[in-house]
């Protein structure tokens, strides 16, 4: 904008270098008019606006949604849901409704509320009203109320908020104390006449609870953690037995540290009998206190899992399916003539898989890829572990059928919910547990 400025005003004082008595009238009449031309283009240069920033307002959106939804320094904030489809809220007991920080008044037993995307906002409707914003907040009045939301009841705050790509966030937002009364009946499912694996418990309790507060040091915007398998399994309230709240009780604040810093920690059903070397799994640099070793000296710690074992078959046809689901062969026909472990880690997990074809390429299999390829035959899942041998039926030079034997369910890094049972079962304190397979991390407290 400044050298446009500059370049008229030099060109405007250019008439006047000239005397107004050496014009005759005539020349007077069109030199005033190429002053008011002038003058317009000056006034152009020198008063438009320069390109506006116009980022404060997703400033000032971005500052008012965190406002609403940051919350306590002792709370976190669970996603339930990001889908572009409605949602439906049921109300059980008092809850303030308050859109866009401004409350609108209370919702009461037996409301339902619908939410659902317009318009670059959210609409709600409840009863006779209908109402339209950015965020909505409900806050029970007291201790009793619950919001029941997909066949699940939570406790404390819920959040509806129009987030980034058209999608709505559903978020449960309570006390981490709270939050773990969720969390160690969805991952642990302790009984309640279990009571000789709370030490287990209690040993899962700092682990999920330093979990969540590293994800809180990570959040974004919106929310801390996730409600399943993507960081840790949450199922909402009333769940829980008493033996996960002595569990939480007895290790109130308490995490897993390593060199003063939260530890990193990682979990699984069932190691199979070998625990993993993150690096093997997880892309970046872990802390050196997670390494394959066995689980148990003897006897596998979590050979008391029901997934200890197990076998999964697939004929030719199956893993062609499988093969070109996974756009992994274009040809329309191809003949499997063999497949085999090509490679392993010093745990025994399958490091790479291969693939043999008549009259084609090779397909391989590296390990970050084999469990999302096979899928489990009862469709609940991907394969549970990549420690497995194989075993194959061969016919005239081609592939007809190959089972797969497999131990432990999870990627093997870390505490070994099955293992830790087990220990804990053997008179095992969840110190010496959580030091077994957290060697070198030591127990602190959260302020």
């Amino acid at each position: 904008m400044g050298k446009h400025k500059s370049h008229v005003q030099i060109v405007f004082v250019l008439p006047f270098i000239f005397p107004f008595q050496n014009y005759s009238f005539l020349k007077l009449k069109y030199l005033f008019k190429i002053i008011i031309i002038y003058c317009s283009v000056f006034n152009y240069f020198s008063c438009a606006p320069a390109l506006r920033d116009t980022s404060h307002k997703k400033n000032d959106r971005a500052n008012r949604v965190y406002k609403i939804v940051s919350g306590e320094k002792n709370q976190i904030r669970v996603l339930l849901s990001e889908e572009q489809k409605p949602a439906s809220l049921t109300v059980s007991g008092t809850y303030k409704f308050i859109s866009d920080d401004e409350e609108i008044g209370k919702v009461k037993n037996g409301d339902v509320l619908k939410f659902q995307i317009n318009n670059g906002g959210t609409n709600v409707k409840f009863g006779s009203r209908e109402l339209g914003g950015i965020i909505f907040l409900l806050q029970p009045v007291d201790s009793e109320s619950v919001i029941l939301f997909s066949g699940k009841k939570y406790s404390g705050d819920f959040l509806l908020v129009y987030g980034d790509n058209n999608r709505l966030l559903v978020i449960n937002r309570l006390s981490l104390e709270e939050y773990l009364l969720g969390v160690l009946p969805s991952e642990m499912g302790v009984k309640p006449n279990q009571s000789e694996r709370g030490e287990a418990l209690k040993a899962f309790a700092v682990c999920a609870r330093t979990f969540a507060e590293m994800k809180k040091a990570k959040g974004n915007t919106y929310y801390d953690i996730t409600d399943d398998v993507r960081d840790q399994v949450f199922g909402g309230s009333g769940n829980f037995t008493e033996l996960d709240k002595k569990a939480i009780i007895e290790t109130t604040q308490e995490v897993l540290e390593y060199k003063e810093k939260l530890a990193e920690v990682f979990y699984h059903s069932a190691c199979g009998g070998m625990l993993e070397d993150p690096a093997n799994v997880f892309s970046g640099k872990v802390d050196d206190y997670l390494i394959a070793k066995k689980d148990g000296d003897e006897n596998p710690n979590c050979e008391i899992s029901p997934t200890f074992k197990w076998e999964e078959s697939y004929s030719q046809s199956e893993l062609l399916k499988l093969l070109k689901a996974k756009k992994l062969i274009t040809q329309k026909q191809r003949v499997i003539k063999n497949i085999e472990i090509s490679a392993v880690f010093t745990s025994g997990r399958v490091k790479e898989l291969r693939i043999n074809f008549a009259n084609t390429e090779d397909v391989i299999l590296p390990s970050s890829e084999i469990r999302n390829f096979f899928m489990r035959r009862d469709k609940k899942g991907i394969l549970r572990s990549s420690l497995f041998s194989l075993s194959k039926e061969i016919k005239n030079g081609e592939l007809i059928k190959v089972t797969l034997s497999g131990r432990g369910s999870g990627h093997g890094v870390g505490f070994c919910q099955w293992g830790a049972m087990n220990l804990s079962s053997k008179g095992k304190s969840y110190h010496q547990i959580l030091d077994f397979y957290f060697p070198g991390c030591t127990i602190g407290k959260i302020e």
